[in-house]
């Protein structure tokens, strides 16, 4: 967690740490920074469920903390939307409701599809072939079985487009909406017919980028977001969000 980043070598691309770490690099985090970004790394992992309750006493016994850098680590969290403070409940993991996923859904396919069209303006040859290489790691472990190993690099796929587009502030903004969706873009990839449907829509993008077509990309984008966010709709209703 102390590292800034890390080079991901089996991706080629440079991976960043928590948001919540990364505020001011100048200065090492605080203990509730480091509570903060381990408690996000277990909701966008799926390890928190959605609804949750974060009882203060429990997290205080098991980081050895009083309950002072605790309830900051909750607010930290809040204040990125992972966490709702409820009053006389405390702290849960945000649980939207059904029209909340799909809005958050729709904003970040605008988003994403900003970002491809920026990427086919300002790409260069180590983005191009970053990006290539990302595409055909992601086919790979699409067709490997492998679920965790899909998803980490279907993330790296998009990742690599983000940094092509060389906008860090609609980077940071796209990844932290991602982290609010987390546990739904997770349960929806894991499923046979969605990575498969996935590989298609990451072809005609690759396509897209590599030829420099950014109406093209754009629309490719938005499209494959536009997908999820419809699985993630009939999700959400089952669960009764």
């Amino acid at each position: 967690m102390a590292d800034q980043i890390r080079e991901e070598e089996s991706h080629g691309i440079t991976v960043e740490a928590p948001a919540i770490l990364r505020s001011e690099p100048s200065r090492p985090a605080t203990r509730a920074e480091e509570i903060a970004a381990a408690l996000e790394d277990e909701i966008v992992q799926g390890e928190l469920a959605p609804g949750q309750r974060l009882d203060e006493q429990v997290l205080g016994k098991r980081f050895q903390v009083s309950r002072t850098p605790v309830r900051e680590a909750l607010r930290l969290l809040g204040a990125s939307g992972l966490v709702t403070l409820e009053p006389r409940l405390g702290a849960i993991v945000a649980r939207p409701t059904v029209s909340e996923i799909f809005d958050l859904f729709e904003l970040v396919g605008e988003m994403e599809a900003v970002a491809a069209r920026l990427a086919c303006e300002r790409m260069g040859d180590a983005d191009r072939e970053r990006i290539m290489a990302t595409h055909d790691a992601c086919r790979v472990a699409g067709r490997s079985g492998d679920a965790e190993a899909y998803i980490e690099r279907n993330d790296a796929f998009h990742a690599a487009i983000h940094i092509a587009s060389e906008n860090r502030a609609l980077r940071d903004q796209i990844q932290l909406l991602n982290k609010r969706l987390a546990p739904y873009r997770r349960f929806i990839t894991f499923r046979p017919e969605r990575k498969q449907a996935a590989e298609q829509e990451h072809e005609v993008l690759a396509r897209a980028l590599l030829k420099g077509d950014a109406d093209a990309a754009a629309r490719a984008m938005k499209e494959h977001v536009k997908m999820l966010a419809e699985d993630a709709f009939v999700l959400a209703r089952s669960l009764r969000l």
